[in-house]
């Protein structure tokens, strides 16, 4: 997509205590956020969280059963999709087959009674935006998944919306085409400064597109926050789990002071840090959260630092990174991503290994999901 001068106006979106229901159902129970304006926020999650009926309430297919929706200082809960400042991408780009490129971006233009004389500049404008210069009469119907995508965000981007909002728009991609188009979307959206609230249940689209992450699970928020901060420090343990890769390791609390915890786990005690704002109580049956990058293999002699004996179980070689399974003494078995060593350097099955700890890195968390992850700052 081409590198643009132009500036689009933008606007704050803000939800309070927002609820939806389907019949008895909560699709989206009392949420509350908001997404900056000129910012990226991402909605995550899995299937049936209650993303995307968080989206189309914004967008205004939904009118929501409780709370309040805000774009800048409207109150919008019952204003029409045509009336909002607001345009849509939806997953299945919704283009019209009879239509040429140049007629698929000039609807909405047309639908709104834009003068004859500003069509042809503006739908101008907005191919050259998304790379489509030249394609104006090339039927939609002719066009890949990747130029179909585009009209779609075109059309969108013609009417000069105040918010963007996209649902899923990568998921009929390839994968690699994936990757590209969204560098190509987080360039475009930060050229163009568009408030622009993006649906996804794939985190690493949402970690690399995102200024804001909103985490959501059956409905609710389970923590929001910048990606660094949603991945170093997650606030519940499906966050911890749906974001990256973790382990969980049993553990119990021991005995708590001012400063220290401590945490019996795989036969030793674990010295941490206590929680910020948060109590733990001795005999309190926890888990220990483990970042596979977080442990680093060692030889089983070494005695640096906080670790565990174990045996490697088995290996994956992916070029830059091995994935190690390590089946720890104390009878767990945890994933180790290091670095991937060379020839001889490369671990085995069946190698005896010492699992170090990044003791800073570690988390504690309650046995339940609801509960929140206590960390070792």
């Amino acid at each position: 997509m081409a590198t643009t001068t132009l500036r689009l106006e933008s606007q704050p979106v803000r939800l309070e205590g927002v609820t939806k229901l389907f019949g008895k159902t909560a699709a989206v129970d009392d949420i509350t956020f908001e997404a900056e304006a000129g910012r990226l926020t991402t909605l995550l999650g899995p299937s049936g969280c209650g993303k995307t009926t968080t989206l189309r309430m914004i967008g205004g297919f939904y009118e929501p059963d409780a709370g309040s929706i805000h774009i800048g200082p409207k109150f919008v809960n019952t204003v029409p999709p045509h009336a909002r400042s607001t345009r849509t991408v939806f997953q299945s780009y919704a283009l019209f087959p009879h239509m040429t490129v140049f007629e698929n971006v000039a609807f909405g233009l047309r639908a709104t009674r834009v003068p004859r004389g500003e069509i042809g500049p503006r739908v101008d404008e907005a191919l050259d935006l998304v790379g489509l210069t030249g394609l104006a009469q090339r039927s939609s119907g002719q066009l890949s998944g990747g130029q179909q995508q585009r009209v779609a965000f075109a059309r969108a981007l013609v009417t000069r919306p105040e918010v963007l909002l996209l649902d899923e728009p990568l998921s009929n991609l390839d994968a690699k085409l994936r990757v590209h188009m969204r560098g190509e979307i987080r360039s475009l959206q930060q050229d163009l400064g568009i408030t622009t609230i993006y649906v996804t249940h794939d985190q690493e689209e949402a970690m690399s597109l995102s200024d804001h992450v909103v985490v959501m699970q059956a409905g609710r928020i389970d923590q929001q926050g910048p990606p660094h901060d949603i991945y170093e420090r997650p606030a519940t343990r499906f966050v911890a789990d749906f974001i990256g890769t973790s382990n969980f390791v049993d553990a119990r609390v021991e005995s708590v002071a001012a400063d220290v915890v401590e945490v019996a786990a795989l036969g030793s005690i674990l010295r941490l840090a206590p929680p910020v704002g948060a109590a733990l109580r001795p005999g309190e049956s926890v888990l220990l959260v483990l970042r596979p990058e977080h442990l680093h293999l060692q030889d089983p002699d070494t005695s640096d630092g906080v670790g565990f004996p174990g045996r490697v179980a088995s290996v994956a070689y992916l070029g830059a990174v091995a994935t190690y399974e390590v089946a720890l003494d104390g009878g767990a078995t945890v994933t180790v991503d290091n670095p991937a060593p060379v020839g001889a350097a490369l671990r085995h099955a069946g190698d005896p290994v010492r699992v170090r700890l990044e003791v800073d890195r570690v988390y504690v968390v309650p046995r339940t999901d609801s509960d929140t992850i206590r960390r070792s700052p």
